[in-house]
């Protein structure tokens, strides 16, 4: 893979990773007026030929579904986007952005390394042979970025019309504001932070979320518990997770990463998930993996972060299950998937290790309900606990980030267990939503627990760097 001009990468590597983008050999002849012009000209004289040709053979039941077509003009799609874009699945060389539409609408990115969006690269939205156009949401992959690099973007839609059979036709793209984001890697921020068990509670959360944006953190990780019922259609996905009310932009220069906790699961359309929020490339994974399309880990600066999904609060036998579900079998392919992660030079020699879960994994109280019994709920999560908690802790990992148990509770590490625990706020019960503030500082990884209600700090705690080899 070569680095061409100004950041964009381009070659194999980046043109196979889900998105479509153009050679940056090919879009540099056509960025900037001029290159745009020419652009659009020589496709008009193309398409003029090839209809000339095409027409010499055309009988005149085609000609005339041809005129139909040329002669239909789509009016500007006004509203044709609906709020503000969410960028996800962020990693060093890629990033996803999915946004919602009103309209039946093909989907693009225009990406720039400049804020007023000089030549920039356009990508299309995801699939093949065929786009994922959508009448709800569309989602794009931007690939072949450098690591730890700051970007400009808009993205854009063209809404679609049919005025003859299958024939296609796009309106004007309208395009949206420009925002920013910068990649992980190892030169990114070590700064990051996690929120859970929003629960749909729109203006707690939007309290969460402006106090992100004002503090500067470059990544969020939405540590499960998003809806608050059923999901069970694709307009819930999109209240939820894409513009929920009183929220919008609250990740258009803020890349979100989701974790999903059990309430995640639960509903008709929760299978339906990845049509909002997007799922890993599968190159991030060895094929064994290729279930595991949400566990993530990449670095944040000194910070390696790993995701590990615990799922449903109940065993897979409890007749809530109605029998379909396959948790334990899910989460003894993470831990193999663990292990792995721990070869990979960049998270083997990271000062620091965060783990995500949505269930706690330590043991709150006595009599606290494992998640193996068929009584009530778990309120921690024993079968992760005993197959991923002696592969973090081999490994020296200093902080496990948890939700679920709706209050900020910070469990220390022990001489068995070389992590600490630290559970989130969330809504209802008394309890305080909280923001987990991580940002290496001082030669250690400060952790703020910030109290969202009050507006205060409700705890902090300092981890030093972990042993590492050379």
């Amino acid at each position: 893979m070569q680095l061409t001009r100004r950041g964009f990468q381009t070659g194999a590597g980046a043109a196979m990773t889900g998105g479509t983008q153009l050679a940056a050999t090919e879009m540099s002849k056509l960025t900037g007026a001029a290159g745009r012009r020419e652009f659009l000209k020589g496709a008009a004289m193309i398409g003029a030929a090839m209809a000339a040709k095409c027409g010499m053979a055309m009988q005149s039941g085609e000609q005339k579904a041809w005129d139909k077509y040329n002669a239909m003009k789509i009016p500007r799609p006004e509203g044709l986007l609906e709020g503000e874009p969410v960028l996800q699945v962020p990693a060093p060389d890629s990033m996803g952005v999915a946004f919602a539409v009103t309209a039946l609408a093909n989907g693009f990115a225009e990406l720039a390394d400049n804020p007023g969006m000089e030549k920039p690269v356009r990508f299309m939205a995801e699939g093949m042979p065929l786009a994922g156009i959508d009448d709800r949401v569309l989602r794009v992959r931007m690939t072949g970025l450098r690591p730890g690099t700051r970007y400009w973007y808009r993205v854009g839609a063209a809404k679609l019309e049919h005025p003859v059979g299958y024939w296609t036709k796009p309106s004007e793209t309208v395009w949206g504001s420009v925002h920013s984001f910068v990649t992980p890697g190892v030169r990114a921020p070590s700064h990051f932070a996690m929120m859970c068990d929003t629960h749909a509670a729109f203006a707690q959360m939007a309290r969460i979320t402006k106090l992100y944006r004002k503090i500067g953190v470059p990544l969020v990780v939405w540590n499960g518990d998003v809806p608050n019922s059923l999901m069970n259609t694709k307009d819930d996905l999109v209240r939820n997770y894409l513009v929920p009310p009183e929220n919008d932009g609250y990740a258009a220069d803020t890349p979100i990463v989701l974790n999903r906790g059990n309430h995640d699961f639960r509903g008709v359309a929760a299978n339906r998930l990845g049509e909002v929020m997007m799922t890993r490339l599968p190159g991030e994974r060895k094929t064994r993996d290729a279930a595991l399309d949400r566990n993530f880990a990449f670095r944040m600066g000194d910070v390696a972060l790993i995701g590990l999904d615990t799922g449903e609060d109940k065993p897979d036998c409890h007749p809530a299950n109605g029998g379909f579900s396959r948790f334990t079998q899910y989460r003894q392919a993470q831990t193999e998937w663990l292990k792995d992660q721990f070869l990979r030079p960049e998270i083997a020699k990271a000062p620091y290790v965060v783990a995500f879960v949505h269930i706690p994994i330590v043991e709150l109280w006595p009599g606290a309900n494992p998640g193996t019994i068929l009584e009530d709920y778990a309120t921690w999560q024993k079968e992760c606990a005993d197959m991923w908690g002696p592969v973090l802790t081999a490994n020296g990992v200093q902080l496990v980030l948890a939700g679920h148990i709706h209050r900020y509770r910070h469990d220390a590490a022990t001489a068995e267990r070389s992590w600490a625990e630290i559970t989130g706020g969330g809504r209802g019960g008394g309890t305080y939503q909280t923001l987990v503030e991580c940002k290496v500082e001082g030669g250690e990884l400060l952790v703020r627990v910030h109290n969202v209600d009050k507006g205060e700090i409700a705890g902090e705690h300092r981890f030093k760097p972990r042993a590492v080899g050379a």
